[in-house]
């Protein structure tokens, strides 16, 4: 019966052995995939941002290009209104 033990109980320790090394590994591939997982959606989302960070400049470089043209027009009118002002001044 002790021979029988002595063989059988290294054969169950072995066993428990490989078992829990290929659980542990399996845990640990999980673990790594969530990690790779988790930052494959942040690059995803700092992407996303970075596009619409894009679109947003574009968009008030296209609204500055107009405030220039609008303040060229300006100061063209204010030049004419001076002149007509230094002319209605100079009759009087």
């Amino acid at each position: 019966m002790e021979t029988a033990l002595l063989i059988i109980l290294p054969i169950v320790t072995a066993g428990c052995t490989i078992a829990t090394f290929f659980i542990a590994r399996s845990k640990d591939r999980h673990k790594s995939g969530k990690q790779d997982g988790a930052i494959q959606t942040d690059i995803e989302y700092v992407k996303r941002r970075i596009d619409d960070l894009l679109l947003e400049s574009r968009d008030i470089n296209k609204r500055l290009d107009i405030y220039a043209e609008r303040i060229t027009r300006v100061e063209e009118s204010t030049k004419q209104a001076h002149k007509r002002l230094n002319e209605i001044i100079n009759k009087e």
